[in-house]
């Protein structure tokens, strides 16, 4: 829609312009965007900048030096596909108008890793993800963001935009008069969630512990006003945007199935990511935010109200990790799964044919390679089970008002095979068989948003 003329605008949180801290300090950075007269606002024009200081303790800043072998930094992580917003644990977006709360982004490092996985690698390591985003092909390249000089240096400059449905899939201006303005709510992660060991059991370096800390600093909201006339603004009487929600449960054997109802009317896609169920949180020995699937599968099969849908047939990886030679590399264990990589791609790209992709088999070896090893120096692998309810037809969706819908999964989750990280062989590896996994299946929506009455629908 044509506007008469743009002004761009920065602002501060209203209660804190000084620094954030997810411990010992504020950890809730809050906006406030005012109902300008005669304007409206692009929210895919919002920025969220800053500098991020980490530090080893409260007065010892982490150093380049730091990193060297016997260095108390040498084993710090960040997730190279996240950066920096694997700071951010939730969004929320409300209208100053009666308070009323849009969206709410849970889960929100997960949510934003796995659509990363229409990424290239190389596109990690260059352009906005690694200059802004603090992202790379490597966990020991995102590492080198985390460090400074002296305790009193600024630390890392950072802008990116916030991975919510409102302000990244919406492509239409929000009416700010209607609105009454808008609070963004800004929830920081606790550093033991942000950060991890890259080699916890690596003799060479300290690793880290609940000691490590991290701190905000100048931090900023960019974006910009459109101004329109009256008569186009009074036009302007909603908004729809996608919406993601979390429906978790817990594959609990070898064989199980999981069913849930989203009770949508407007599908896109779903997406399952799968966890170990002990080490998706507070652990800093492992990545919590890894997307690397279900121990040992072997096949899935999607269904609604107790009916194959939308594919007549499960889907079958051969050969498995499993059924490969005992003594294979590790950088050769790839199993079979180039339809479950296909529809997991065309899930997540919305677009056929799909283009750069996270899921491959180069990052599912290193990643399982990581797991025997119980190391995390990759953590590009995006394996996840998807699929497309579109159709890649743009704009089509699927009314689940009242509908069941059920996934089988048949695994190695509680049951030790061959080639799988079961805490046997090598000695180091993590027991991820011996344990049950968590299953978020994430579901994406089109929502809308009603001005009048500030009401929504899904």
């Amino acid at each position: 829609m044509p506007a008469l003329y743009r002004k761009f605008f920065e602002t501060v949180p209203q209660n804190n312009i000084t620094e954030f801290k997810a411990t010992s300090g504020v950890n809730q950075i809050n906006f406030l965007i005012p109902a300008v007269q005669g304007a409206v606002l692009s929210t895919q024009d919002l920025m969220l900048s800053g500098n991020l200081q980490v530090n080893t303790s409260a007065t010892a800043p982490l150093l380049t030096s730091d990193f060297g072998a016997n260095a108390k930094g040498f084993g710090i992580g960040l997730d190279n596909v996240l950066g920096i917003h694997n700071i951010i644990d939730r969004v929320d977006v409300s209208s100053m108008r009666g308070n009323t709360l849009i969206e709410q982004r849970l889960n929100y490092q997960l949510i934003s890793k796995y659509q990363r996985g229409v990424q290239a690698a190389s596109n990690l390591e260059n352009g906005k993800f690694n200059g802004q985003q603090l992202c790379n092909s490597e966990v020991r390249g995102s590492r080198n963001f985390l460090s400074r000089a002296a305790f009193d240096d600024a630390g890392q400059d950072f802008a990116l935009q916030l991975n919510t449905g409102i302000m990244k899939t919406n492509d239409q201006t929000l009416n700010l008069s209607a609105i009454g303005g808008l609070m963004i709510k800004v929830y920081l992660s606790e550093p033991i969630n942000a950060f991890f060991n890259l080699n916890p059991a690596d003799a060479a370096g300290t690793t880290i512990g609940n000691q490590f800390t991290y701190t905000l600093r100048d931090v900023k909201l960019f974006g910009r006003y459109q101004y329109m006339t009256p008569d186009v603004i009074s036009q302007l009487s909603g908004v729809s945007y996608r919406k993601t929600d979390n429906l978790m449960s817990v594959i609990q054997s070898s064989n199980d199935t999981l069913t849930n109802m989203p009770q949508v009317m407007q599908l896109h896609k779903t997406v399952y990511v799968a966890q170990p169920n002990n080490e998706t949180s507070n652990n800093a020995d492992i990545n919590n935010m890894a997307t690397n699937g279900v121990v040992g599968l072997k096949n899935y099969l999607l269904s609604m109200n107790g009916v194959r849908l939308p594919l007549d047939y499960s889907v079958e990886c051969k050969p498995t990790i499993q059924e490969l030679p005992t003594d294979s590399g590790l950088a050769q264990r790839v199993k079979g799964n180039a339809e479950q990589s296909y529809l997991g791609i065309s899930a997540l790209s919305d677009q056929f044919p799909p283009t750069h992709s996270l899921v491959n088999a180069e990052n599912q070896a290193a990643s399982l390679g990581d797991q025997f090893l119980s190391q995390n120096l990759n953590c590009r692998n995006v394996d996840i089970i998807g699929q497309n309810y579109s159709f890649n037809f743009e704009g089509y969706t699927v009314a689940v008002p009242n509908d069941m819908m059920s996934i089988n999964v048949e695994s190695s989750v509680k049951n030790d095979e061959t080639n799988l990280p079961d805490g046997v062989t090598p000695s180091t590896s993590r027991n991820i068989t011996g344990q049950s996994a968590t299953q978020n299946m994430f579901i994406e929506y089109q929502a809308a948003l009603n001005y009048a009455g500030m009401t929504g629908s899904r």
